[in-house]
């Protein structure tokens, strides 16, 4: 008889609001495959135990004090270069979009998405390395067809 050993994934919460970093912490806690391992409130934490702790993913929410989301993620792949950065946010600005993709981020999901996604999103972006909120894709897609004057094929929902 063979047995299976799965390893779950590790996750790091990044947000300055404590009630959301619990809250985030027990919805993923109903995934037998994925472990918190960690939460921070600002970039300096964040960086601290994204090297401590080398997370696979980091869920980092955009708008925090001092550094922000994105300007953070330079560093924090830098101490955890494995690691997937999803940004979980409420800005929909396409811009932001742009900037955490340039900077690295693996994803970029909306706080206003369904608890029962976030947990397919974090597995998916282990699998695939990229994931956006559905309602950014339109933004992004627009932007590549600027950027290149060509089209954007966009899979099926």
């Amino acid at each position: 008889m063979s047995s299976t050993v799965t390893t779950a994934l590790r996750i790091l919460v990044v947000d300055d609001h404590a009630l959301y970093r619990r809250g985030l912490t027990a919805l993923l806690a109903h995934d037998p495959q994925i472990s918190v391992v960690g939460d921070a409130a600002d970039a300096g934490q964040a960086l601290q135990q994204t090297h401590d702790l080398q997370p696979d993913v980091i869920l980092l929410d955009q708008n925090m004090p001092g550094v922000n989301g994105i300007q953070a993620i330079p560093s924090l792949l830098a101490a955890a270069p494995r690691a997937h950065i999803l940004m979980l946010t409420s800005s929909e600005d396409q811009d932001d979009l742009h900037a955490a993709l340039e900077a690295g981020a693996s994803g970029y999901l909306l706080k206003s998405m369904k608890c029962t996604d976030l947990t397919a999103a974090v597995h998916q972006v282990c699998l695939s390395g990229l994931v956006i909120a559905p309602e950014m894709v339109d933004a992004l897609a627009s932007a590549h067809n600027t950027a290149t004057s060509g089209t954007f094929l966009k899979g099926n929902s």
